[in-house]
């Protein structure tokens, strides 16, 4: 009885060992940021509640251990007296183990457990790989929306509160599916130089080639990674950010093109930061946005190197 109570009492000790590992490598990977290499920030919440399940888990299976352990729910070794004195037999006591085994074949223990060991020990012990430029030639880049085209198409005057000058919104006409991207529009258009930073990268980059004829010469900067396709001119290359939509399986390059004499010496997946002018450049058959470059420097990549869509942008637009 003894050693079929301990095995169980190990395979109990054993889940709960499971659990705890997976709950606590979710936990650390919410607290460190580093969640956000696998999923975007509108699934945090998500992940949190089944790392807390998890842990609920855990501690349920925890009680069953101990308990089983205490009071032992299977097996008994039972003395049973007999008396065989008729039939020319001494009076004797027999001793019956009927423990019941639920150890089972070694190997279906050891194939079962490692199906959730072996994962959880590579999430561990291997360094969270970053996805860049690598990635890039397996998916087209994204360089935005093209310009709008007002003739046949009802327009109307996008609405955004505050002080904005009268010419500036009747440069921002558009229909009422990018009304959006014409309040960031006249916002970008505001400011004495377009930043290109993580929060609102893809909005802008949409705004900034819905309405690229307003934007032409218009100072920008924006920090990204080198990247270069077939059939770019040598003064040419992409500069780019992976986009997540929802997780890492969807990831995406977005980015401009970026023009400068000396292109050819930087190197793909570079991280640089460049300033300069907005333009316009036709990209397969496409009108977008171009920059011509009149600084560069190194740039270090950031730790969390994607950038997220906000799909409540412009509620927060003021």
């Amino acid at each position: 009885m003894a050693t079929n109570n301990y095995a169980s009492v190990a395979h109990h000790f054993l889940k709960v060992a499971i659990l705890l590992g997976f709950a606590g490598y979710l936990i650390y990977l919410v607290f460190t940021g580093e969640i956000l290499l696998f999923i975007a920030p509108h699934l945090l919440k998500y992940v949190k509640t089944a790392a807390a399940g998890l842990f609920i888990f855990a501690v349920f299976q925890l009680y069953i251990s101990i308990r089983s352990f205490k009071q032992p729910v299977a097996g008994c070794a039972c003395a049973h007296h007999h008396d065989h004195s008729q039939g020319g037999h001494p009076d004797h006591t027999h001793m019956h183990d009927h423990g019941q085994s639920d150890s089972g074949p070694v190997l279906k223990h050891v194939l079962g457990y490692s199906l959730f060991i072996l994962p959880l020990l590579l999430a561990v012990l291997l360094p969270n790989q970053v996805v860049a430029g690598s990635l890039a030639k397996n998916s087209g880049i994204q360089l935005g929306e093209e310009a709008v085209d007002s003739n046949g198409v009802p327009m109307d005057l996008a609405l955004l509160k505050g002080s904005i000058d009268p010419e500036a919104r009747a440069l921002f006409t558009t229909d009422k599916y990018n009304r959006d991207y014409a309040k960031l529009g006249m916002l970008l258009y505001k400011q004495d130089m377009v930043e290109m930073k993580d929060q609102w990268f893809i909005e802008k980059l949409q705004a900034l080639n819905l309405f690229a004829d307003h934007f032409s010469g218009k100072p920008i900067q924006m920090k990204g990674f080198i990247y270069r396709e077939n059939g770019l001119p040598e003064n040419q290359f992409l500069i780019e950010r992976m986009a997540m939509t929802h997780c890492i399986a969807d990831i995406s390059p977005y980015g401009m093109i970026a023009e400068l004499p000396d292109a050819s010496r930087y190197a793909n997946d570079t991280w640089v930061t460049l300033t300069g002018t907005i333009d316009k450049t036709t990209y397969h058959d496409q009108t977008v946005i171009k920059i011509i470059v009149q600084h560069i420097e190194p740039a270090t990549a950031p730790v969390i190197p994607y950038v997220y869509p906000d799909w409540d942008f412009a509620k927060k637009l003021n």
